[in-house]
């Protein structure tokens, strides 16, 4: 094991008033930051670790909880009867949005974190030509993004139609308690898309449930 001191003269020879607090942060440091050629050679086999040593799984079957995995940020409460609890263009603001409340991944060692998201995704694309649009059409997505600590970890397009969506990826991130956001972007409507009905109600752009999350920290 190495261990040292320090010593530091001034005029006469006289000892600095610090050398005994040097002296003893050298003590301890040299304890606290063995490098791995100064531990003993079976320190770590992973036989003697729990399953949770070495990673540690965060997961959601049903986000945001609350809603049983639908979202829940802009419902629009005018969308007629026969549809979905859904988002439409007239409450989504055009930006991203959270799809529930964001959450904590505690206690993160810091390291590789993979997370991923899932979905089943519908985008209204009954209209996706708009009243006076020619052929082709312009399709509406809906779009999905993880966001740890403010920042993307990843992002995808997401359906044009009624389906099963799912986002990944995976950072090295530093130690620490992370804050996740689970977000959603609708593609703006054309300037003559129909977005109410004959009865004046508003027509469901977007609905998204059965969410679920699954987050993986790797600190070795």
């Amino acid at each position: 094991m190495k261990h040292w001191a320090t010593r530091q003269a001034v005029a006469r020879s006289v000892l600095a008033p610090d050398t005994i607090n040097d002296e003893l942060a050298v003590s301890q440091s040299s304890i606290t930051t063995l490098d791995r050629t100064q531990l003993p050679a079976s320190w770590c086999y992973d036989a003697y670790l729990q399953d949770y040593a070495l990673h540690r799984v965060y997961a959601d079957e049903q986000f945001p909880a609350v809603r049983g995995g639908q979202q829940e940020a802009d419902q629009d409460a005018s969308v007629g009867p026969n549809g979905w609890i859904a988002s439409t263009i007239q409450v989504h603001l055009g930006d991203w949005t959270n799809i529930g409340d964001e959450f904590v991944l505690a206690g993160f060692k810091g390291g590789s974190l993979y997370m991923e998201y899932g979905c089943n995704s519908y985008a209204n694309n009954i209209f996706a030509r708009g009243v006076n649009d020619g052929y082709p059409g312009s399709p509406a997505y809906v779009r999905l993004r993880i966001l740890v600590n403010g920042i993307t970890l990843a992002e995808r397009r997401g359906k044009a139609s009624h389906g099963r969506c799912r986002v990944f990826g995976s950072a090295q991130l530093p130690a620490g308690d992370l804050t996740v956001n689970l977000q959603f972007k609708l593609t703006e409507a054309s300037e003559d898309a129909a977005l109410v009905t004959l009865a004046g109600n508003h027509i469901m752009q977007a609905h998204i449930y059965a969410g679920r999350y699954l987050a993986i920290g790797r600190w070795r």
